[in-house]
């Protein structure tokens, strides 16, 4: 169905125009590869430029040859990484099928981060019960002094490639010890963000207990931030993570060039830049 001069294309139609499910033309619309509108003013009905849709299945011709898929991808917002992590449908996104906004108020950080790593929740006592971050915190206390000042991201930069020197079971690549690596990474980098404290009862409540120790009730909420932000799609930074584990390689690489990439103006000045225009009435 055409509309006026812009032309307009129901869900459906522009769907069928690109060869695709509902459920990906609206997890590239999350992505702002299509625009979408309201239709007459409602909510749950949106129309969709026919020009977006047409831009983007030419894109998608162009990615049958692999001389042009290289430079393709390197083109910021253009999605060529399928994710079997993250869903986006009906104004609800999904870890692996499971509703979020659900798993951030009632499962841990451990729990999820089980759950997108390997797919299993009870996945959670193999990947962080056998596992400790023991081994890397002796050299992060001696290098602890030439933190002062740092910000938690300079600090987590500084601190990852040194600590991986101890950490040899970080070259096991192996499914189980892969996930349990990054186990001890992200209890690592709790512990970083806390300012040093231990791995108490959980991640969210190290940091807790390293930012606001007389508030208990803190911690569910801390925990329901860390799983709301566990998988950011194809952000800049976590399609660098995906092109570096594309090799074999061990994880700490795979931290280390998200880091990197999270100091970029890419990351969050476009946040920055929509944030005032986004949170008006």
């Amino acid at each position: 169905m055409f509309m006026g001069k812009n032309r307009y294309l129901t869900a459906q139609e522009a769907a069928t125009e690109l060869g695709i499910s509902l459920d990906t033309l609206y997890a590239y619309v999350s992505r702002g590869l299509i625009r979408s509108e309201a239709s007459d003013g409602q909510k749950r009905s949106r129309w969709y430029p026919l020009e977006d849709v047409q831009r983007l299945k030419k894109h998608k011709g162009e990615y049958r040859h692999p001389d042009k898929v290289a430079a393709g991808a390197m083109q910021a917002g253009t999605a060529v990484m399928e994710s079997a992590i993250t869903m986006i449908t009906d104004d609800r996104f999904y870890y692996r099928g499971h509703d979020a906004l659900t798993l951030a108020t009632t499962h841990s950080v451990e729990q999820v981060a089980a759950l997108i790593w390997t797919g299993d929740f009870s996945a959670e006592q193999s990947v962080f019960s056998r596992t400790s971050p023991e081994s890397m915190l002796a050299r992060y206390h001696k290098i602890c002094p030439y933190l002062a000042g740092l910000t938690p991201l300079e600090a987590f930069q500084v601190c990852l490639p040194l600590v991986a020197l101890d950490d040899i079971a970080a070259y096991d690549l192996r499914p189980e010890a892969v996930a349990q690596t990054g186990a001890r990474i992200l209890q690592l980098l709790a512990i970083v963000t806390a300012g040093g404290q231990h791995i108490t009862h959980g991640i969210a409540q190290t940091v807790q207990q390293g930012w606001v120790p007389h508030d208990e009730p803190a911690t569910a909420l801390l925990a329901a931030a860390l799983i709301l932000c566990a998988d950011q799609e194809l952000n800049v930074t976590t399609f660098t993570a995906r092109c570096v584990a594309s090799a074999p390689d061990y994880r700490h690489s795979r931290g280390s060039s998200m880091l990197d990439r999270q100091n970029g103006l890419k990351h969050f000045s476009g946040r920055l830049t929509l944030l005032p225009t986004s949170v008006r009435p």
